[in-house]
């Protein structure tokens, strides 16, 4: 095995500085950017908004670290200014881009296109194989957002070996792939480790498929956690009342934003589900919602709850707008398709109102509904396995993590131990 990736700070990589990374002065750095974006095409609107951001962490290198930026630098600004690990995704997106945009510029002189920007699909050289590697992934059941999510992974690793000079993948060696695996400090452990296992696969791919003469599986680097997983935010019961009474109902978007916190607080759906929800998904008589969970593909059916029915009763009858789109829930402005946002700023500012408390280091969104469900039955008693049905999980690992959010039940495991 090739040199091991340490993480801490409960999940973002702390990769060490190299000579290929020096320190650099951080309005040298935003300045020579901007001209790089504008010289590629971007908007400048897109350079504003980005540059918001820049003058933030200019004033923090300057006050903390004699103006100069490093990746370990860029973390803290992130934490200490917004409260947030950078690459996670409870992190602002436009904060998570504006920083890695710095870094990347930095250490290998070019900025990563986002994969929505601007590719549709793979360049001629690599399609065969992306494309082949991709639908064996589905072959072999991979949930389809899966395979969208490693699609995405791989228009940025095409990117970063059109750059490097590469134009087939057999003149790919070993440091390529360690190069390209460097590019990933800052973001989450999450999305290192995932990439890591992607590009595993993929070598294993070509290998079998004459597109490499080797497999360079074995020789990545190991993932190894130093710090313990950040408990997720969890509310009572009593707090999950308060936060659902703070939703304004008098009009359109509240109306829309109180049916959907119901059905993720009362029945522990995921927003990704929620949001794709089809009028055919309710079998009204019979009370039930019968979906294909977005996440892992697998069916599941669920009761209604009266609240929860009558509100998506009261937002179609004087909330929707009048549109064609087959989806229950949908966005307020033209063209009124789809939903498309995660809700997390909706559920911070009514959570806000509601009075309840959280932690700054704690992240909040609609996953922590489904958090504090899970941590609800679980103190009632229910099974991990009930649970995980209730939560459309389809391994016992994504369940276990609820154990960790019950202080009480912590309490009746743990040892006694003489002294």
């Amino acid at each position: 095995m090739d040199h091991p990736i340490t993480i801490k700070y409960g999940g973002f990589y702390a990769m060490k500085e190299t000579k290929s990374t020096p320190a650099a002065d951080i309005r040298e750095l935003v300045t020579a950017v901007k001209a790089q974006m504008s010289e590629l095409g971007y908007s400048q609107y897109t350079i504003d908004r980005m540059d918001a951001v820049w003058k933030n962490l200019a004033s923090y290198c300057e006050e903390h670290n004699d103006g100069l930026l490093t990746a370990e630098s860029a973390r803290c600004f992130v934490w200490d200014i917004y409260g947030a690990v950078l690459g996670e995704k409870d992190t602002s997106q436009n904060v998570n881009r504006a920083v890695h945009i710095l870094l990347d510029f930095q250490q290998f002189g070019m900025i990563f296109k986002q994969s929505h920007m601007t590719l549709k699909s793979f360049s001629d050289a690599f399609s065969p194989l992306f494309e082949g590697f991709l639908e064996k992934l589905r072959k072999d059941g991979f949930a389809e957002g899966s395979v969208r999510t490693w699609r995405s992974r791989l228009f940025r690793f095409e990117y970063f070996l059109a750059n490097s000079g590469i134009d087939r993948f057999s003149q790919i060696e070993l440091h390529h792939l360690n190069a390209y695996i460097e590019t990933l400090a800052g973001f989450s452990s999450g999305t290192v480790g995932g990439t890591i296992k992607l590009l595993g696969r993929l070598s294993d791919y070509a290998l079998a498929n004459g597109w490499h003469s080797r497999s360079f599986s074995g020789s990545l680097p190991d993932v190894r956690r130093t710090h313990s997983y950040r408990l997720p935010t969890v509310f009572t019961p009593e707090e999950v009342e308060r936060i659902l009474a703070s939703v304004d109902r008098d009009n359109a978007h509240g109306k829309r934003n109180y049916a959907v916190f119901l059905l993720v607080a009362r029945l522990g759906l995921r927003i990704s589900d929620v949001r794709l929800l089809r009028f055919d998904s309710i079998d009204w008589q019979n009370r039930r919602i019968s979906i294909t969970q977005k996440k892992t593909g697998v069916p599941l059916e669920l009761p209604l709850p009266d609240d929860a029915g009558w509100a998506i009763i009261d937002y179609l009858k004087h909330g929707r707008p009048e549109t064609d789109c087959g989806y229950i829930f949908v966005r307020h402005t033209a063209p009124f398709d789809a939903l498309k946002n995660s809700f997390r700023e909706t559920v911070v500012k009514a959570v806000q109102k509601a009075g309840v408390k959280v932690p700054a280091d704690k992240p909040v969104g609609m996953h922590s509904f489904r958090h504090s469900i899970a941590t609800a039955m679980l103190s009632n008693g229910a099974k991990l396995t009930e649970i995980a049905q209730t939560l459309g999980h389809t391994t016992p690992e994504s369940t276990q993590t609820y154990i960790s959010t019950d202080t009480e039940l912590l309490r009746q495991c743990a040892l006694e131990v003489d002294l």
